[in-house]
């Protein structure tokens, strides 16, 4: 990624970039030989924090590396385009089960024999206090700051900032019955 395309990209494509480089390496998986496989990456992403402080409208700002650099269909195919993976690759947006359909929709891609191996994640930054202001108003936030064990009801919600990735190469096809053993 050149310089100029860098001030353009999301955070959170950075990150996905990041974690997905560590968990290859976590599962020792080289990157090189995976360049033209059939590697897929599902994303589950849903911020929109970094276009919305930017100014995107701004003639003199506006190129295609912002285009691309801010929009969320672009998260996945970016990990795809700088690894040369040749697999299915999908963004998903489902709000706060994004990453859980993700790596739901990668295993079932594995089932499928879509791909070899699957990198599957998600990545919510959160650059602004918008979305807690007006779940606020709502009254779903969090009374307290801190999070305890309690046996009393919650008393709201709360946000995080979070990247991750995983890869998987193969999922169970074949489901344990009462007559049957794990294979």
């Amino acid at each position: 990624m050149s310089p100029r395309e860098a001030t353009g990209v999301d955070p959170q494509q950075r990150l996905l970039l990041e974690t997905t480089w560590e968990a290859l390496e976590h599962a020792a998986i080289a990157p090189g030989p995976l360049e033209g496989s059939r590697t897929g990456v599902f994303v589950g992403i849903t911020s929109m924090d970094y276009s919305q402080r930017i100014d995107v409208s701004d003639p003199a700002r506006s190129d295609i590396y912002l285009a691309t650099g801010t929009a969320l269909n672009a998260a996945a195919g970016r990990v795809s385009f700088t690894f040369g993976f040749r697999g299915p690759c999908m963004a998903i947006d489902t709000a706060c089960s994004s990453s859980l359909v993700a790596i739901h929709t990668a295993c079932q891609s594995l089932r499928n024999r879509e791909g070899d191996l699957m990198i599957a994640g998600g990545v919510n930054v959160i650059l602004s206090p918008d979305p807690f202001v007006l779940i606020s108003k709502w009254g779903c936030c969090r009374r307290t700051d801190a999070a305890r064990r309690s046996t009393r009801p919650p008393t709201g919600s709360c946000g995080a900032r979070a990247a991750g990735s995983s890869s998987s190469s193969g999922c169970r096809t074949r489901w344990p019955t009462a007559d049957a053993s794990w294979p």
